[in-house]
Order: structure tokens, then C-alpha cells, then sequence
């Protein structure tokens, strides 16, 4: 019982325990079926799109109460294709296309494997026309540059060989799960 009401309770479903199934928003009636699936304390969760068509409330809820069963011991099977709540929820991944299965990995490990940084500097002053291979755009006091997520800031400006004086800012753009879905399926055509 006291297991029961812990799930009401994380999944935002005790002040509707007397209600009818019939009477539950779309978005109630997926936190019950997560309570159901988690009333035999399964040492496996497997969530097959859990926030498709759910508003932001319920899945920030859901994510946070999914964060907290990982770390009281349970694992997570989760298939997405919001790619963005798969980088930041999951450990390791697995990219599917077609029923095959074409990587698995460490998410943070795949993601700087595959992907590129857009380093984007700002100039006190105009320079003279820059060189590279990695240069996608300069005008008068911005350059932009695509390079590898393995390329440090300080490679790429000894490669460039710009004056750090020259240098009134950069940011730095890294990829994402999203840019490694996308190269994987592009290798993979």
C-alpha cells in the first residue's frame, strides 16, 4: 500500500484516486499506465514514447520522476524521437533506422564522436581575409568556423594563426544528439 501511494504520489495522480479512467485527461491516463507498469517494483521500466502528445508540465514531471527510479536502482528502456529529451535522460543510446540497429554507445561519447562545433569569433577589428578549411563565414568582425567536436579552441587558432589581441570574444556552438541521429543516417544512405 505504501508502494501504491509512493506512485500517486510522484506521478501527480493522488488527488484523482477516486476518479474513473473515463474521466482522466490523455495525459493522466499515460501517468497510470506508468503506475501500473511500476506497481511490482520491475527492476526494468520499458517506455515506449512516454511524452508523445503530453503538454511540458506533465513531461518535466515525468522525466524527473524517471530520473529518480534510475537512481533508486531501476533501468530504463526508452524509445524517443525527441531526440533532445533522449540526450539529456539517457547514458547510452541506441540509433535505430528500419529495425536495424546502426550504433549504440555512451551518449556523450557518441555525440563528440560524430558531430562538429561552430566556433564563432568576435573581432575588435577587421582582419585580413582568413584561411581555412574550417572557415564557413567572415565579414568585417566575425568569423564562423565548422571543426571537428575533437578540435580545441587553441588548435584551431594556431592553425589560423589570428592575433589573440584581435580576439574580443567567441562562442562556442557544440553538437547535439540530433547532429549524430542525422550523420549516422546519412552514413547509413
Amino acid at each position: 500500500k505504501n508502494h501504491i501511494e509512493y506512485l500517486l504520489e510522484n506521478l501527480g495522480l493522488a488527488e484523482h484516486r477516486d476518479k474513473r479512467v473515463a474521466q482522466l485527461s490523455g495525459g493522466m491516463k499515460r501517468r497510470l499506465l506508468i503506475a501500473k507498469a511500476l506497481v511490482h517494483k520491475p527492476k526494468l521500466l520499458l517506455l515506449d514514447e512516454p511524452t508523445a502528445g503530453v503538454d511540458i508540465e506533465l513531461r518535466n514531471s515525468l522525466w524527473k520522476f524517471v530520473r529518480k527510479l534510475n537512481q533508486e536502482g531501476c533501468s530504463i528502456l526508452l524509445t524517443t524521437h525527441y531526440l533532445e529529451e533522449a540526450e539529456q535522460l539517457c547514458e547510452r543510446i541506441g540509433i535505430i533506422s528500419r529495425g536495424k540497429i546502426l550504433r549504440v554507445g555512451n551518449t556523450k561519447q557518441i555525440i563528440h564522436e560524430l558531430t562538429d562545433r561552430e566556433i564563432e569569433i568576435e573581432l575588435t577589428h577587421p582582419v585580413t581575409k582568413v584561411v581555412s578549411d574550417h572557415l564557413i563565414s567572415q565579414d568585417d568582425t566575425k568569423l564562423i568556423f565548422r571543426v571537428p567536436a575533437q578540435m580545441e579552441f587553441g588548435q584551431l587558432m594556431g592553425k589560423i594563426a589570428l592575433d589573440v589581441t584581435a580576439v574580443k570574444d567567441f562562442k562556442i556552438k557544440e553538437g547535439n544528439l540530433e547532429d549524430a541521429f542525422l550523420k549516422v543516417l546519412g552514413a547509413e544512405a
